[in-house]
């Protein structure tokens, strides 16, 4: 009999363990969401294409390293080589990209800024305003 009880003690335990542990990880994750939303800094520049990495495993992503030559606002900016990510297998929405850019090309590119430890990057996700196409 006191197996019985002592099953059944577990078992609410475990289901309310299992029901708090899910409602923290609900709290954190919105949490998160409206922090990243209200950090996104924009750039916008004009630079050359001069390297091209295709994300070579699934879920990877396809960057191109461009040399900024003309920038909106220079203090925004922490480097003259920039990392673009154009894409990724992740949810969008995702900016413009031309697929007729190639090592060279003279681009225009509009997306959300990042910089951390490692330097600083832009990517096209976030916003269908976003974009990395051949300069005019």
């Amino acid at each position: 009999m006191y197996k019985n009880l002592f099953m059944v003690l577990v078992a609410f335990l475990l289901s309310a363990g299992t029901g708090l542990a899910e409602e923290m990880t609900e709290e954190v994750a919105a949490d998160e969401v409206v922090d990243e939303a209200a950090e996104v800094v924009t750039v916008e520049f004009t630079g050359v294409a001069e390297e091209f990495f295709a994300g070579d495993m699934p879920g990877a992503p396809t960057v191109w390293v461009v040399n900024v030559t003309s920038v909106e606002d220079e203090a925004v900016i922490c480097s003259e080589v920039v990392n673009v990510t154009v894409s990724q297998a992740t949810l969008g929405p995702w900016g413009v990209f031309d697929a007729n850019v190639t090592e060279g090309s003279v681009v225009d590119v509009f997306g959300a800024y990042v910089e951390d430890e490692t330097g600083c990057m832009v990517t096209l996700e976030g916003s269908e305003e976003y974009y990395f196409v051949l300069a005019d």
